[in-house]
């Protein structure tokens, strides 16, 4: 289980990376431990999750003609479903090509990092569909701010990937498009999958 020392460290080095001090990689407790504690921020990212599928449940019900079915549990378990498989993708693809890519050695230290961005991610992220779906921003600011959070968020995993590969430019950019595509690409198939 996670303790409030393992969520301290792991969110300042995080943030500082965040704010571009690529020295603060060296936060990370890359240990065994580490490395299986860092897939515990999952349970950070849980309550920002909850509130994005909430606002998203909101725009979907608005969209739908009255009286319209809404399959709310499978609704639920899809979003579920995709959190999870989201979470475990990147790092079972990135163990594959680690080797093959010349990164095995500093593989556990960007995926230690990576789980640890995760939350401010998120936040970003759903913050405007959040503000959206619950009536809190018109429809152009929200997608002014998510238009901003995409951003912010790539130049986050940019400077991530480079400060935990000790990379240059064409690795670290491969890496960030990896993780987005893959993303997009596991979001999709699970909706077709799940008719969500």
């Amino acid at each position: 289980m996670l303790n409030a020392d393992d969520i301290q460290r792991g969110l300042t080095g995080a943030w500082r990376l965040f704010l571009g001090k690529r020295e603060a990689i060296r936060l990370f407790d890359t240990s065994f431990r580490g490395f299986w504690r860092s897939f515990l921020a999952a349970i950070l990212v849980l309550p920002i999750y909850m509130l994005y599928v909430g606002a998203e449940r909101r725009m979907i019900l608005s969209a739908l003609p009255d009286g319209a079915d809404f399959p709310e549990l499978g609704f639920a378990l899809a979003r579920l479903l995709s959190l999870v498989i989201d979470w475990a993708a990147f790092p079972l693809v990135t163990a594959i090509i680690a080797a093959p890519m010349g990164f095995a050695s500093n593989y556990v230290r960007l995926i230690v990092a990576f789980n640890w961005g995760s939350p401010i991610i998120s936040a970003m992220v759903a913050l405007p569909a959040i503000l959206f779906g619950f009536g809190l921003a018109p429809e152009g600011v929200a997608q002014l701010l998510l238009f901003t959070a995409l951003i912010l968020a790539i130049r986050f995993r940019f400077i991530t990937a480079r400060a935990a590969l000790e990379c240059g430019f064409a690795l670290a950019a491969g890496i960030v498009a990896l993780e987005f595509l893959l993303s997009l690409v596991l979001s999709e198939l699970i909706s077709r999958a799940t008719g969500m």
